[in-house]
């Protein structure tokens, strides 16, 4: 996972911690919208890929407007949820949905490289926004 973090630090400009927060956050949402087949690739390619998963600050339940916000996506289901659960994890590390935006070019980049085609395009579909 040190090659991901160093890729995200260096692209993006965010800390280590940042950069580890983000990708576990990224593609824990995803995880669900991945069938189980796709996960499992996921996982065998990039060894080290959950700990780093583990990593995505909570994004449930709080108060106020993430809360409100949480619920409504909630309710609608689909993607208004994995929208919600991103901004969500990446306004917990200080970063915003455009910092969001960008690492998922750099994730994809990485992962070409580890996982089958398929998977990186279904993985992809998932994170646009």
């Amino acid at each position: 996972m040190k090659e991901l973090v160093d890729m995200l630090t260096k692209n993006l400009g965010v800390s280590a911690s940042q950069a580890e927060g983000g990708a576990g956050v990224l593609l824990k949402a995803a995880q669900d919208k991945l069938g189980a087949a796709e996960y499992g690739k996921l996982l065998g390619g990039v060894p080290g890929l959950s700990d780093l998963m583990k990593k995505a600050p909570a994004t449930g339940g709080g108060g106020g407007l993430g809360g409100l916000l949480g619920g409504i996506a909630g309710a609608i289901g689909g993607n208004a949820g994995l929208i919600t659960t991103i901004l969500s994890g990446f306004g917990k590390l200080g970063l915003t949905a455009d910092d969001a935006k960008k690492f998922v070019p750099v994730i994809m980049q990485f992962l070409q490289t580890k996982v089958p085609p398929d998977v990186v395009r279904k993985l992809q579909d998932t994170l646009k926004a």
